[in-house]
């Protein structure tokens, strides 16, 4: 997997929760807190624009940090990507991670 791919499959997962946590038919466990708050349908949406930002806020975070270009848990440090073939996920070091989580999760869609 590619270092394109792998930030495509995390803004998938990201896009995967929050269509889970909208939906109201699901039953998530999120959505559930949702209904018994009671919320107007104008509030509910509020809920989930927020829960939009945090997700994408958190997995660009953490892709931040696996590059090396933030901080995980107050450590910054570089993380080696691989598969499970242990093909690096990166080609050129981590900069290609931290553009493309800039393209894909700030740029794309925003």
């Amino acid at each position: 997997m590619a270092a394109r791919e792998f930030v495509k499959a995390c803004k998938e997962e990201r896009d995967t929760l929050l269509a889970l946590y909208a939906d109201q038919n699901l039953g998530s466990a999120v959505g559930a807190h949702l209904d018994a708050a009671k919320l107007t349908q104008q509030q509910r949406a509020e809920v989930i624009a927020a829960l939009d930002t945090a997700l994408t806020d958190t997995f660009y975070t953490l892709l931040m940090g696996l590059a090396g270009a933030g901080t995980l848990g107050g450590s910054q440090q570089v993380y080696r990507l691989s598969d499970e073939h242990s093909r690096p996920i990166t080609l050129s070091g981590n900069d290609d991670l931290e553009a493309l989580a800039f393209e894909i999760f700030q740029s794309e869609g925003r």
